[in-house]
Formats: structure tokens, C-alpha cells, sequence
């Protein structure tokens, strides 16, 4: 519609800024894209119906991914779902046979790695005794395409609550042992598995050169072991974090070396000492039901750039319940930064953090409170820097607010059923950009899920023009404000006359696109508020 003969390569792009819309009061974070996720009536429609979520999702290159109890979903990043099948079929597709999934599944977790281009995905089967842990991995980087999966034993009685971490060498995959999987079933220690990921990349993935390190004591490794997600390629070890279960006020961190092969090992895990702890308590609603706001363990992906780690979990702080959030440098583990969010009126829980390359991080998570509306169980955020060794942190801003006073989806009593985990992490394009998935209820005895595009960047946004075959593209950036819009004109002879863009923008990587026609005029573009 707007565009320029081909002839004529006359083009302009601008950008026009109303006075003090960017000035150096602003926040510093945009909401660019807040959709609803899969439901729990979605669920039921696939015949899979589960509660918790477990909400789960990960970011890559053109799409957002969900993957809860129940269902896979893919979305562009515009928030379009392009997909949804059950999680079942999901396996089923991956190559994993019906008897295996028999039991049951439960407790989904998906990343994508930007060295590689591929996804991974784990879950667990719930036999009661001798279930199977399911991993997959995409063939390319279109979580739509083919997928390939294995599976093995978590444990001989029953592996619980699986975390999924990747780096440049391995994959890693930890679980918590019970007795076996009923509701007498006692907690017995931990395990984890490392996986080269060479293998799981091969046209046949293989478990080959699996070292599995079963039955270590919790009291020495910890609970809820998290293999860190990092892409950096010059480290020779991965890292191993969990939440101390001898005592609070302290996690473990322990070093293995040589994850890319067979026969990596462990080395004698680090006490490392936290200011900020304590078993949360139920968090409270409006009307008068609580919410189970699980412990105090790392529930979430616990992610590394560069040389530093960045952590949260849940904790107590006097009678509410706080989120906290660390900031550990990898090299010695100093602790460089850690604090927490905390209100005498409200409780906070289900955190994630993730963080980008410039030292910027965002830690997404739910709140609660006793008074209505501003109780209902909500969705916030909060977003820090580092430089150097000095850490800051904004106030916490608001991504959904909730509009249900008193959610209960009971097992058997209170604490309603919350949880069991989020994830944050930032875009494989464009680090500027964050993504954030997180739980919120859409009826008094329905969740839903909440996928949130946020970005970082407050720096005037700029358009370019690039061929397209006949066409021309004109693109800005997908993390802009999208408060701006595009306008064009044929003359910039005062006076001048801008015209709103109509044609929809599509996005393609972390670009925003408008394709236009050639035409035997000269257009030029521009981006306003």
C-alpha cells in the first residue's frame, strides 16, 4: 500500500517522540505483549484435565512454547496460538509408546538452547513405583517440527518433581525420591542425571553416556536439585544448585566436571549462606481460602550469564510470605546481590528470574492478600541490574491483576493447590526482551496461565527498509513500545500530512515487519506516539 516504484528508491524512516514519553523518568520496563495461556478448560477439551499447570514455557527464535499437566501449546510471539495438543500426544508423537505413558504424566519442563537451536523437554511418568523420566529434543529449531524422545528410570521407588537444566556441555535432569508414588510414600534423598547433549543432538539420540548419580543424600546436596541453564561455552564443568535441607539460611552448590562425556563427577558440594529464608506460610485471598505456596526451594529454572547465577525462591518474611531473589558469582561464590519483595498486607510466591548479557534481570512472580480486589491472586514483576559487583532492583509493577477473591481447588483440605513452578527467561534473539509465564486464576475453581512479553529497552526505536522479492519491508524492533505506530506520507514539503499504516505488522524473529507495494511514488515512513 505504501511503498516506492522501483525506480524511485526514495525513503525515509523516522521516528517522532511526544515530549517526555521516553525521558529519563520512565520506567524501566514495557509490557509488550500480555496474552492468556492454556486453562484448565482447555485441558478438559483435550481430555487431560490437571491441576496444578505447572506453568511452563520457554522462548525461541519465532515462537513461544507451553508445555503444562495436560496440554503443548505453540504461540507466535504476537500471542497467536498456533498449536495445541495434549501432553500425552505430544510424547506419543515424540515416539514414546502408549504403555509407557499408561500411568500417567505430570510435571512439564521446556528450554530452548540458542547454541544448539534445539528444544528439550522432560516430564514424568506416575507410576507408582520405578516411574520413567521422558526426554525429548526437537530436530530443529521449529518447536512444531519433528521431536525424538527417551525415557528411563527416575528411581526404584518413585522420582519426583523433575528440573530440566541445560549448558553448553550437557543436559541435566534432577529428581526427589520417594518411597514410592501414593500419599505415604517418604521422602528417601535425591538424584541427578547428566546427559551429553552431543548425544541427545545425534540423528538417533542416545543415553549411552549417561552418568547417573543416584541416591545422594539431600542433607549434604540438598532438595530440588537445579542443573543451571547457561550458554557459556568456555567452562569445562556445569553447576549444580538446590536449597539446603539440613538447615535454612543456606543453599548448595556443587561442581561437575567433565558433563559432555561418560563419567562425569562431582565434587563436594558448597554450603553457601543466604541472608533471607524460612518455610512459607498458605497465602492468603480475599475470601478467606488459602494457597499453597509450596517451600522454600528453588522451584524454577536457575539460569547463568557470563560469570554470574541468578536465583529465587519463595521464603518467609515475618508472617507473609517473600520473594527473594540472588545473585551469586559463579568463579567463588560470592553472593554479589540478594533481596527480596515483601508487603505487611500481602504474600508473595511462585518466582522466576532470568537475566541478559548487559546485566539486566527480571523476576516475575504471583501476590496475594485478605482484601478484595487488590488481594486477588495477581501477577507481578520486578526488574534489577548489576555492574560490576553492585546490584539494584526497581519496585514491583504489575503484569495481570486478578479478578477472583477466593480460588480453592481442593485435594482433601487447604492449602488449595498453587504452583508447582513458573519460568522467566530472556528472548534467544533479543536479550532486551523478557518472557514470563505464570499462573492466575480465570474462575473461582479454574486456573488459567499468563504469557507476558517484557522489554527493557527505553531507547528511541528506529525503522529500516530492506528489500523483500518484489516488495519492501519496513521493520523496527519487536521490543518498541507498542504504543508506536506506523504513519507515512508522500511529502515532507511543509505542510506536512501523515497517514496511519493499516496494514497489519507481522513479526519475524524479534522485528516487527510491514511488507508494502511498489508504487510510482516515493513514500516515507515513520514511528509515533
Amino acid at each position: 500500500m505504501h511503498s516506492c516504484a522501483g525506480i524511485r528508491q526514495t525513503w525515509l524512516a523516522g521516528v517522532v517522540l511526544a515530549a517526555g514519553l521516553l525521558g529519563g523518568g520512565a520506567s524501566a520496563q514495557i509490557i509488550v505483549t500480555n496474552f492468556s495461556g492454556v486453562s484448565l478448560s482447555d485441558t478438559y477439551g483435550l481430555g487431560t484435565g490437571a491441576t496444578p499447570p505447572d506453568s511452563m514455557g520457554a522462548a525461541g527464535p519465532n515462537q513461544f512454547v507451553e508445555f503444562v499437566n495436560g496440554a503443548f501449546a505453540i504461540y507466535s510471539k504476537a500471542g497467536v496460538r498456533q498449536s495445541l495438543i495434549s501432553d500425552n500426544a505430544f510424547w506419543l508423537n515424540a515416539g514414546i509408546t502408549s504403555s509407557v505413558l499408561s500411568a500417567g504424566i505430570s510435571d512439564p519442563r521446556i528450554a530452548f538452547d540458542a547454541a544448539s537451536g534445539r528444544w528439550f523437554a522432560t516430564e514424568i511418568t506416575v507410576d507408582t513405583v520405578g516411574n520413567q523420566i521422558l526426554l525429548g529434543r526437537s530436530d530443529t529449531s521449529d518447536p512444531a517440527g519433528a521431536w525424538r524422545a527417551l525415557h528411563f528410570t527416575a528411581y526404584t521407588g518413585f522420582g519426583d518433581y523433575d528440573a530440566l537444566g541445560v549448558d553448553a556441555h550437557a543436559v541435566y535432569i534432577s529428581v526427589n525420591n520417594f518411597t514410592d508414588g501414593t500419599t505415604s510414600g517418604e521422602f528417601t534423598n535425591v538424584s541427578l542425571f547428566s546427559i551429553p547433549k552431543v548425544d541427545l543432538l545425534a540423528g538417533t539420540p542416545t543415553l549411552a553416556n549417561m552418568t547417573r548419580f543416584d541416591n545422594l543424600n539431600d542433607q549434604v546436596y540438598g532438595f530440588a536439585l537445579q542443573g543451571v541453564n547457561s550458554t557459556n561455552a568456555g567452562t569445562s564443568h556445569g553447576v549444580i544448585l538446590a536449597i539446603d535441607n539440613a538447615a535454612y539460611n543456606y543453599f548448595d552448590r556443587t561442581t561437575i566436571s567433565n558433563p559432555g562425556a561418560a563419567g562425569a563427577t562431582l565434587a563436594a558440594p558448597v554450603r553457601i549462606y543466604s541472608a533471607y529464608d524460612g518455610g512459607p506460610n498458605p497465602a492468603e485471598q480475599p475470601g478467606g481460602q488459602t494457597i499453597d505456596a509450596l517451600d522454600d526451594r528453588f522451584s524454577a529454572a536457575v539460569r547463568q550469564v557470563g560469570g554470574n547465577i541468578f536465583l529465587a525462591n519463595t521464603v518467609l518474611q515475618g508472617s507473609r510470605d517473600a520473594v527473594h531473589w540472588i545473585v551469586l558469582r559463579e568463579s567463588d561464590n560470592t553472593i554479589l546481590g540478594e533481596g527480596i519483595v515483601s508487603d505487611i498486607s500481602y504474600d508473595y510466591f511462585q518466582p522466576s528470574i532470568a537475566a541478559n548479557g548487559r546485566g539486566q534481570f527480571v523476576m516475575t512472580f504471583n501476590r496475594s492478600g485478605s482484601t478484595a480486589p487488590a488481594g486477588d491472586i495477581s501477577i507481578y514483576g520486578l526488574t534489577g541490574s548489576i555492574s560490576n559487583t553492585t546490584v539494584t532492583v526497581g519496585s514491583p509493577f504489575l503484569i495481570r491483576q486478578g479478578t477472583i477473591s477466593n480460588f480453592y481447588i481442593s485435594f482433601g483440605g487447604t492449602p488449595n493447590r498453587w504452583g508447582d513452578f513458573s519460568a522467566t527467561m530472556a528472548d534467544p534473539v533479543d536479550d532486551h526482551l523478557f518472557w514470563s509465564i505464570q499462573e492466575i486464576p480465570v474462575s473461582s475453581t479454574a486456573w488459567g496461565t499468563q504469557i507476558t512479553l517484557i522489554s527493557l529497552d527505553t531507547n528511541r526505536p528506529s525503522l529500516s527498509i530492506t528489500p523483500s522479492g518484489t516488495n519492501q519491508m519496513v521493520s523496527w524492533p519487536l521490543r518498541t513500545d507498542p504504543a508506536y505506530r506506523l504513519w507515512a506520507t508522500t511529502n515532507l514539503l511543509s505542510p506536512v500530512t501523515w497517514t496511519a499504516v493499516t496494514n497489519p505488522a507481522a513479526i519475524s524473529g524479534a522485528q516487527n515487519e510491514v511488507a508494502v507495494l511498489p508504487t510510482n511514488s516515493a513514500w516515507f515512513f515513520q514511528l509515533q506516539k
